[in-house]
């Protein structure tokens, strides 16, 4: 099954080499251009919602610890909650790692046809490179411009990254630093076809992030504004919450203290009233003597 899909990837490969050759240029470097430009194309919309999910989620981040501080002694609580949460702010919490579950078996099908591939006929040999099913002659010029290409995309995309601990940002500057450089090393042994193929996805990968990266940022500042004003009204009902318990404290004191000023009231009067009864029978008892 997976040599059927390498298949099919050369096969379209072959077929955007067709698309050079009726244009009047037929060429295998141009025709891995075309192609690596639709797939970027095509997988545009997983990167956006990747990107997107993963905002939404650090955004969220806080409500979620929050959560986890409250109910930590309920999990059914905590887990009914979160998901409340998710829904009121349409946070999906795997969309961020389906998209690249779709990505990754095409990238790798892809970069086992290109290995393979057979370039015959006219249309071989690309810019200096006089045969794409060999090594760049030059031996530095494609891995110089993968290197580089690599590094521009990851740091682009890692400046649309949330906020992480320290060895999360550890390991995403060896990864920033370490990965291009050793991918541009490999890059020397490799046929130049994958090569190109490697250059030309990583900058479109790196114009694309831009505009990833503009959207994200729009919608990250629309939710937080939406977050922000649902927090000022939760705080400002909870001050009122507490204005009308302090009042209906305060009311019930006041009754409190009526009420127990008419009892003393009261029972000063019955005093009173007692005193006098007696003190009158008293006045009638020495009369009869």
């Amino acid at each position: 099954m997976w040599n059927s899909f390498v298949g099919v990837l050369a096969s379209l490969i072959q077929a955007m080499y067709e698309l050079t050759r009726l244009m009047g240029y037929a060429n295998y470097g141009l025709a891995i251009i075309f192609f690596t430009t639709a797939l970027r194309i095509l997988m545009f919309p997983l990167s956006l919602s990747q990107a997107k999910s993963s905002r939404q989620m650090a955004l969220v981040q806080p409500k979620i610890a929050k959560l986890q501080q409250q109910y930590k002694n309920n999990r059914d609580i905590l887990n009914r909650e979160m998901q409340t949460l998710y829904r009121k702010h349409n946070v999906n919490p795997v969309a961020g790692c389906l998209p690249m579950l779709i990505q990754m078996p095409v990238l790798f099908a892809l970069f086992g046809a290109l290995r393979e591939f057979e370039y015959v006929g006219e249309g071989a040999s690309f810019l200096w490179m006089t045969n794409l099913s060999e090594p760049d002659p030059t031996g530095i010029v494609l891995p110089i411009i993968v290197g580089i290409s690599s590094y521009l995309q990851s740091k682009l995309a890692m400046s649309n990254q949330p906020q992480m601990g320290e060895q999360a940002k550890s390991m995403n500057m060896m990864m920033l630093y370490v990965m291009p450089i050793m991918i541009g090393w490999t890059t020397r042994r490799f046929a130049s076809g994958l090569a190109i193929y490697w250059s030309t996805f990583n900058i479109l990968g790196f114009v694309m992030q831009i505009g990833i990266n503009s959207i994200v940022q729009k919608e990250q500042e629309t939710m937080q504004a939406k977050m922000d004003a649902e927090e000022s009204k939760e705080e400002q009902e909870k001050i009122e919450q507490m204005k009308k318990e302090e009042e209906s404290r305060r009311i019930k004191e006041e009754n409190r203290k009526r009420g127990t000023d008419k009892k003393k009231a009261k029972n000063k009067k019955n005093i009173a009233t007692k005193e006098k009864s007696g003190s009158r029978g008293s006045e009638l008892d020495f009369d009869n003597y």
